[in-house]
């Protein structure tokens, strides 16, 4: 039987904003600790080969909540007496205020410590809506694990990290905390500001995230020159019973059926694709509406290939949809399947409001089935799962649920990249509690953003290095970029995903590259295409890997390598 196979390689062609410093290690009698650092703080913590900590830095975020630029830099890493000592300084880059942050690992009773502070000092006067400590809590051993809280009042609580993804925070007011991760009992103390806690995998973090400065206070803070914020956070680790015993290599195989993978249409975007998408996904809105000649053009591109729309309305949805649906219906036009949305609800919104004025989304829906009825009428969000969680539809509501994510949201570096597609399983999971008996059809599912729900707009990132929120990341037209998308792909198939999009056709998220060549990405999803249709095995093995067989070949993809193989059967 001959063989053909075709492989996306990953080369990482940009600087990473985090780059490793130094990976250590405190091996005493009461275990081994193991830690990464980087230019931000420290990025891992494992003890005993256990992952307790995969974050611990002091970012200062600006009014719009980026991450306020940053010059001096200078890190140190220094062997003590029963530890390290990691030390960071850097100014703002505009002058406004001289920083610095230690961390210290110490072995201590039958385990470790880390002390963690930070000081900063205004020099001039400036806005900040954060500054501080963040931790960055792993998800294996922690999903719905105990969780004790002491309040700055001296309240104790018993609670849980959440299971399902919590839409608001599910811890506030910490003043100390403890839980446990399989044998490790970890406990935590802070200082000199308010602390609470989010469920990051609203935004595909793959953590848990305690920080500093609720939400709930006003922002942004203003800080006048002379002004000090100091912050202490201790650590202490230990053995709290034995470990569970090592169990053999496992794999999971189940019978899968691929989402249909869509290309995303939107004016600018639409060009002939170099590969043959299962449908097509048309965007209406009043900030880039289809002129006629567009649609006519589209028209002609699909084919009659069968697209989804996705309306953005304004103050009237019914009008609006009743007129956009006459203008299909002139050019021989109609979607299958249909979301209207009000444009204010490509915003977010915390859970507790306050809420947009109407239309609602209930209102656009019903506006959508009366405009097409012989669609099927979808609910949900046009931006990433975190609106859908704060603002879930109605169970009765719509015939499928949608909604989009991204990983780039919080961090751009390839690795927490690439960790996002640990919180994937979550988010599909958590969006079926809200589906019911609804079929999920997904809208982008990329590295890059389509749309920013918490700012002005997209980041400029004309160099396509990694960046957060941005619109354009140029991992997407490289080998990463496939792995990524061939991940998310197979984990979407093993939750039942019934559609989904992770390109248009050229732009920013498209499938050529600067030479006008197919990406890495467009190999990837005309591999996958041969499966569509048919009932196909699953592997997903216990080390992240995942290899998808059918009577068309073997697709395997390892995102640890960020490696993506598909091999032929003739």
């Amino acid at each position: 039987m001959q063989q053909k196979s075709r492989s996306g390689c990953a080369e990482t062609k940009f600087e990473e904003t985090v780059r490793i410093m130094k990976d250590i290690e405190i091996n005493t009698e009461n275990g081994i600790l193991g830690a990464v650092f980087g230019e931000t703080g420290l990025t891992s913590l494992v003890f005993d080969g256990v992952e307790v900590l995969r974050g611990l830095s002091a970012p200062v975020r600006d009014p719009s909540w980026g991450t306020m630029k940053e010059d001096g830099i200078a890190t140190s890493l220094v062997k003590t007496e029963g530890g390290w000592l990691y030390t960071r300084t850097a100014r703002l880059a505009d002058g406004q205020a001289r920083q610095e942050m230690t961390i210290r690992l110490e072995s201590e009773g039958n385990g470790f410590s880390v002390t963690a502070r930070f000081r900063l000092q205004a020099e001039h006067g400036f806005a900040t809506n954060r500054a501080g400590f963040c931790l960055l809590h792993p998800l294996a051993g922690l999903r719905g694990a105990p969780l004790h809280l002491k309040h700055s009042d001296g309240r104790e609580t018993a609670t849980h990290f959440p299971a399902l993804i919590a839409p608001a925070q599910p811890a506030r007011d910490i003043a100390a905390m403890e839980h446990r991760i399989g044998a490790i009992a970890c406990s935590y103390r802070f200082s000199g500001e308010v602390f609470e806690m989010e469920d990051q995998r609203n935004w595909s973090d793959a953590s848990y995230k305690t920080y500093c400065r609720p939400l709930s206070l006003p922002v942004p803070v203003r800080l006048e020159a002379g002004e000090r914020i100091e912050q202490e956070v201790f650590i202490t680790l230990s053995r709290n019973g034995s470990s569970d015993p090592a169990q053999s290599a496992s794999q999971k195989q189940q019978t899968v059926r691929l989402p249909e993978l869509l290309l995303i249409a939107e004016p600018g975007t639409v060009a002939a694709p170099p590969v043959k998408p299962s449908g097509w996904l048309l965007r209406e809105g009043p900030d880039n509406p289809f002129s006629d000649d567009a649609l006519s053009a589209f028209s002609d591109l699909s084919g009659g290939t069968p697209f989804d729309l996705e309306y953005i309305t304004g103050d009237d949805p019914e009008a609006e949809l009743a007129a956009f649906a006459e203008r299909l219906s002139r050019l021989g036009l109609a979607p299958r399947h249909v979301i209207a949305l009000p444009d204010a609800y490509l915003k977010s919104y915390q859970p507790e409001g306050p809420w947009p004025d109407p239309p609602t989304p209930e209102d656009a829906v019903k506006a959508a089935a009366r405009a097409f009825p012989a669609a099927r009428i979808g609910a949900g969000m046009l931006t990433l799962f975190t609106e859908l969680n704060r603002c879930p539809p109605p169970q009765a509501l719509g015939d499928y649920v949608t909604y989009g994510t991204s990983a780039i949201v919080h961090a751009a570096d390839t690795a927490s990249v690439f960790q996002t597609l640990e919180a994937l399983p979550d988010i599909f999971a958590s969006a079926k509690a809200h589906a019911g008996k609804r079929p999920q059809r997904l809208g982008l599912v990329a590295i890059p953003m389509r749309s920013n729900p918490y700012g002005a707009g997209l980041a400029d990132n004309p160099d396509g290095g990694p960046k957060t929120m941005a619109g354009f990341d140029g991992r997407h037209f490289t080998g990463e970029g496939a792995a990524f998308a061939a991940c998310a792909v197979l984990l979407a198939a093993a939750c039942g995903i019934e559609a989904m999009a992770l390109a248009a056709p050229r732009g920013p998220l498209g499938l050529h590259d600067a030479n006008g060549e197919p990406t890495p990405l467009a190999d990837m999803i005309e591999a996958l295409s041969r499966f569509a249709g048919a009932a196909t095995e699953l592997v997903q093995h216990d080390d992240g890997a995942m290899t998808l067989c059918g009577s068309v070949g073997r697709l395997h993809v390892d995102p640890a390598t960020r490696h993506v193989t598909f091999t032929e059967e003739n």
